[in-house]
């Protein structure tokens, strides 16, 4: 590498350490911009080749269940790889449902049997290392399949993550989506006769939607406000029942610990899912108080919003600068990577919690 080149890349680096830590001392803008974002479209995604895959169907419709309304996922930009949103460049539902009729319709034959695609996460993400960058995708996906459209079985599920190598791997997120949703397409049309004659239950298109309708109806997600106390597992924090409610917390964001103060007495609390102060919550990881902000149908890293939607979270959670959630998310916990992928080679940075799990993903 040129020393030119060398010294850019080595200067990048060593003031993208020192950016973040600018930031948190800087104090935040009385009048915060907009996050910055980036349109990822699928318009120009290559047709699946009839050579490859069979047609098999005679159409495939969306439903959209996407946990994330506001994004797809953080790409990292400039030369200090600042963090912004990843959005579709249209309305989710139209966006999926246009990729799949330009992708997928010289395959689509008149007569043949109908699917349905409920797509309950479409995630990308980035990360730097000195030398290259790596991509991921996540998509998640369900197939139903009708001979005539008036009822569908379930045909099949799919959740891939996916990661990829090379330089400026922005301009690969196209790429990277279209093609794990071909995967899924050449994976679910060979099953297609087996899941017609199956003996399974039957469901209208309104059933299927309303089946993962049900999953953005948990408590945590339709509270005005978080119940405080620590929660053991995620299914409690799902349901908003925290199961110690007198607690004290010891430390700070990076480094804590949690006691159960029940009683009078004071126990170690040593692995909860996490804990709700204030009204904020904050997942528990290896010591680390991880701040959350909902989003959607789900939760994201709170560090990962913009200045504003963090005080709006903070307002709306009842951690008002100044109080003790206040503080902790004053002293945000350092850099976390995915735990939800195990199969990755190299975790991701992460973004937010997987809805099913609670575990972290990009």
């Amino acid at each position: 590498m040129p020393f030119k080149s060398f010294f850019v890349a080595f200067s990048a680096v060593i003031l993208g350490f020192a950016m973040p830590v600018f930031a948190q001392y800087s104090g935040e803008d009385a009048n915060p911009a907009p996050p910055a974002q980036k349109k990822i479209s699928l318009a120009k995604a290559a047709p699946a080749s009839a050579d490859s895959l069979s047609p098999a169907v005679s159409r495939i419709t969306i439903v959209n269940a996407v946990w994330d309304t506001a994004r797809i996922g953080f790409l990292q930009t400039g030369l200090f790889n600042n963090k912004v949103e990843a959005v579709p460049d249209k309305e989710m539902n139209r966006y999926l449902q246009d990729y799949v009729d330009s992708t997928f319709r010289n395959l689509f034959s008149v007569g043949k049997p109908l699917l349905v695609w409920v797509v309950e996460d479409l995630r990308i993400g980035e990360r730097t290392q000195m030398m290259s960058e790596k991509s991921y995708v996540r998509v998640k996906v369900t197939a139903f399949v009708s001979k005539d459209g008036n009822v569908y079985k379930l045909l099949k599920s799919m959740d891939v993550v996916r990661l990829r190598n090379g330089f400026d791997v922005t301009h690969q997120h196209r790429n990277n989506i279209s093609n794990a949703f071909k995967e899924f397409y050449a994976q679910s049309v060979s099953d297609i006769d087996a899941a017609i004659a199956a003996q399974t239950p039957e469901l209208t298109l309104d059933a299927i939607r309303a089946q993962y309708a049900q999953k953005r109806e948990y408590p945590i997600l339709k509270a005005a406000r978080l119940n405080d106390g620590v929660y053991l597992n995620f299914s409690s924090f799902l349901e908003n029942k925290p199961e110690i409610i007198s607690f004290e917390i010891k430390g700070r964001a990076g480094k804590s610990k949690i006691y159960n103060t029940t009683d009078g007495q004071k126990t170690l609390v040593t692995a909860p899912w996490g804990i709700v102060k204030d009204g904020q919550p904050f997942k528990y990881k290896k010591a680390a108080l991880i701040a959350l902000s909902r989003s959607g149908y789900g939760y994201v890293i709170t560090s990962y919003l913009s200045a504003y939607e963090r005080r709006q979270s903070a307002i709306i959670g009842g951690a008002l600068i100044g109080g003790i959630a206040g503080g902790l998310l004053g002293s945000t916990a350092a850099l976390q990577h995915t735990d939800a992928f195990p199969e990755l080679t190299l975790p991701a940075e992460a973004t937010a919690i997987d809805m099913e799990t609670g575990e972290l993903i990009f």
